[in-house]
C-alpha cells in the first residue's frame, strides 16, 4: 500500500461556485490563466491505497460519504468528491492532475 495526499481545487478563489467551475475546469486548467498547484488548492485527505486510481475511487461519494472509508483520513469538514482538475500527490512527491480520462503528471516546472 502507498500513501497519497489529495488536494481539491478551491473554486471560491476564482469567484465562482464549484458547479460553474466543474463545467469548464479541465479546459481552464490548460489555459495560461490556469490555477496553480498548490496555491489554489485545499489539502483534503490522506489516503492509503495500492494506486492512484483507487485513491479516486476512495474519495468519491458512491454508496456513502467517502470520508467514512477506513483508508481515508479527511483533513477538512466540508467535502465533495474528487474530480477533474483536482490533484493527487504520491509518496514520492509526484503530483498528478485528474483529467477527464486518467491522470496527467504535473511537472516540477509547472508546480
Amino acid at each position: 500500500m502507498k500513501n497519497f495526499k489529495v488536494y481539491h481545487f478551491d473554486a471560491h478563489k476564482y469567484s465562482c461556485s464549484f458547479g460553474q467551475w466543474y463545467e469548464h475546469q479541465y479546459d481552464v486548467m490548460k489555459e495560461t490563466e490556469a490555477p496553480s498547484f498548490p496555491d489554489d488548492y485545499d489539502y483534503v485527505a490522506d489516503v492509503i491505497a495500492p494506486d492512484i486510481d483507487e485513491v479516486f475511487h476512495l474519495t468519491n461519494n458512491i454508496d456513502r460519504s467517502w470520508t467514512r472509508n477506513p483508508e481515508v483520513s479527511a483533513t477538512k469538514t466540508e467535502f465533495r468528491s474528487t474530480s477533474c482538475g483536482d490533484v493527487v500527490v504520491d509518496e514520492n512527491g509526484k503530483a498528478f492532475l485528474c483529467a477527464s480520462v486518467g491522470w496527467e503528471e504535473i511537472k516540477k516546472e509547472e508546480v
